[in-house]
């Protein structure tokens, strides 16, 4: 079931982005599908652009129930980042590249977002486009077609316009490859990373995702500490020392859930606790003070006899 769920998401990440990238290149000679018209307008970051409500409610209540499946679906610049770390991990060398548990960086997180959203109420939109994930992806195809659609203009077509195409076209390249690179390099080393740190979206969703229904939980009483999750994990959110996972940071590819060999970790809406009450009664006798940590001492002495 597991490694359904992540075919699952794979494949219907791998056709969303597809789509989009065809209908994005073909948007500049004016064709656009109804249905890449339609992921278009399903992004959250143009929703919340657009001030469309119904998308962002809608982009909210799943993310409440399901986690934060929006960055792994629908997300254009999700899937590059996941091709870019699948590349490596397919490499000769990086068949022993493996990810950490890494504390979250709340600070530039948050600052970020703070950024981002003061940028849009003074007007400035160079910063907002350059980080809102959809945007920036749409740079990228811009960038990259540009000079395809130069070359397909007619031959007696006005000087001056052609001149004005080929700067925009000057710009719009190098802004294009700067965005693609910082984001396949970044991916490369370390995959997720800029969803967990600078991502305006990844944030607001992941403010919601951390009170969602389904989780990905693991069974302390089946883990075996080998880690393969947490090395599997290119969000860098399993801390396998307290059994816990960041769902804020989660950006519900799982991948850990196929990596796992002992049914230990699952996607779920139940939780699991510990099968041993008396150790967590008697952690919590140690904490309260030292009278209950010397008597949690004594118990403990009891349980080895």
């Amino acid at each position: 079931m597991n490694n359904v769920i992540r075919t699952l998401r794979i494949v219907v990440q791998l056709v969303a982005f597809a789509l989009l990238t065809a209908g994005l290149t073909l948007t500049l000679v004016g064709r656009m599908g109804s249905v890449v018209r339609f992921l278009t307008e399903l992004q959250f970051g143009r929703a919340v652009a657009m001030m469309s409500l119904s998308v962002f409610v809608v982009w909210t209540v799943i993310t409440l129930v399901f986690g934060r499946i929006y960055c792994s679906t629908v997300c254009p610049m999700g899937t590059l980042m996941d091709l870019s770390s699948g590349c490596r991990r397919l490499s000769r060398r990086g068949r022993s590249r493996v990810y950490r548990w890494s504390v979250p960086n709340n600070a530039l997180r948050y600052g970020t977002l703070l950024l981002v959203v003061a940028c849009l109420v003074a007007g400035f939109t160079l910063l907002p486009d350059l980080l809102e994930p959809f945007s920036a992806f749409e740079q990228i195809t811009d960038g990259f077609a540009m000079p395809v659609v130069e070359w397909l203009l007619p031959d007696d077509m006005d000087g001056g316009m052609k001149r004005a195409v080929a700067s925009l076209t000057v710009a719009s390249s190098i802004t294009a490859t700067f965005l693609f690179a910082v984001t396949v390099l970044i991916a490369y080393q370390n995959g997720r990373a800029l969803c967990s740190t600078v991502c305006p979206v990844g944030t607001i969703l992941g403010m919601v995702s951390r009170y969602s229904i389904f989780q990905i939980d693991i069974d302390t009483d089946r883990c075996t500490n080998c880690r393969r999750c947490e090395y599997a994990c290119k969000a860098h959110c399993i801390n396998l020392d307290d059994h816990l996972v960041d769902g804020s940071r989660c950006v519900g590819c799982f991948d850990c859930l196929a990596a796992c060999r002992d049914d230990a970790i699952h996607y779920t809406t139940d939780r699991k606790r510990l099968s041993q009450p008396m150790l967590q009664k008697i952690k919590g006798m140690a904490e309260a003070s030292p009278e209950g940590e010397a008597e949690a001492t004594m118990d403990i002495k009891k349980l080895k006899s």
